[in-house]
C-alpha cells in the first residue's frame, strides 16, 4: 500500500486556517481556558479519519464522551472533535506539534470551534489536552508527551504517561479552580509542568 506524508508546512498551505501567530507559540494558561468554547473532562471513543470535501487534506474526528464540565458552560454528554493529520487509503497526512486524537484516552480537553464552522477542536494545539491519571486514588492531569510528527522528528512514539504523574501534575478540582479563576479574569501562566 502507497503510504504518503506531508508535514506540517503543507498542512498549513492546504487548510489555510486565519491562524494568528500567538497559537504556534505559548500560551499562557488564563488566556487558553479563557478562550475555550467548553473545558471537558472525557473519555475518547471511537476514531476515524476522512479526507475534506476537496480530498486535499485528512482530519482525524473522535467522539468523546463527556463527564464533566469545567467553569459555567455546560453542553451535550457526547462531542465530536476533529483534528487536522491521520491515515486514509493508505495515505498519512501529519500535522507536526498538532495533539494525536487515541481512542480510549481518559483526557481533560479544552475546544473551541473552528474558525469556519462548529466543527470542535483541541484549542491553541497541544495545550488544551491534558491526559487523566491515578495518583494515591486522586485523578492528577498531566500534558500528554506525544504529539503527531514526533516519529518523524526523532522520537520513537512509544511512551508511557504512567510515571508522569508521579513526578507532577496537578489535581481535577485544582484545575477546575484555576479554569474557574482564569474565566473571571484572574491569572495563571500554567498549571502542568513538562517533563
Amino acid at each position: 500500500m502507497h503510504r504518503r506524508s506531508l508535514s506540517l508546512i503543507t498542512l498549513l498551505l492546504l487548510v489555510a486556517l486565519p491562524l494568528s501567530a500567538s497559537q504556534f507559540i505559548e500560551m499562557p494558561f488564563d488566556r487558553v481556558a479563557r478562550e475555550a468554547k467548553y473545558v471537558v473532562r472525557a473519555e475518547i471513543g471511537d476514531t476515524w479519519a476522512a479526507w475534506d470535501d476537496s480530498h486535499e487534506v485528512i482530519y482525524t474526528y473522535a467522539t468523546i464522551h463527556v463527564t464533566r464540565y469545567f467553569g459555567e458552560t455546560t453542553g451535550p454528554d457526547t462531542l465530536v472533535v476533529r483534528e487536522v493529520g491521520g491515515t486514509v487509503d493508505g495515505y498519512t497526512q501529519e500535522a507536526i506539534g498538532f495533539p494525536a486524537i487515541r481512542s480510549g484516552e481518559k483526557v481533560v480537553l479544552m475546544l473551541s470551534s473552528w474558525e469556519n464552522g462548529t466543527d470542535l477542536r483541541i484549542h491553541a494545539y497541544n495545550q488544551g489536552k491534558y491526559l487523566v491519571r491515578h495518583r494515591g486514588g486522586v485523578e492528577v492531569l498531566v500534558q500528554d508527551p506525544v504529539k503527531q510528527g514526533d516519529e518523524r522528528m526523532g522520537r520513537d512514539g512509544r511512551f508511557d504517561v504512567q510515571p508522569l504523574a508521579l513526578e507532577g501534575g496537578l489535581t481535577i478540582d485544582e484545575f477546575a479552580s484555576m479554569v474557574e479563576d482564569s474565566r473571571a479574569g484572574n491569572h495563571h501562566d500554567g498549571p502542568i509542568q513538562r517533563h
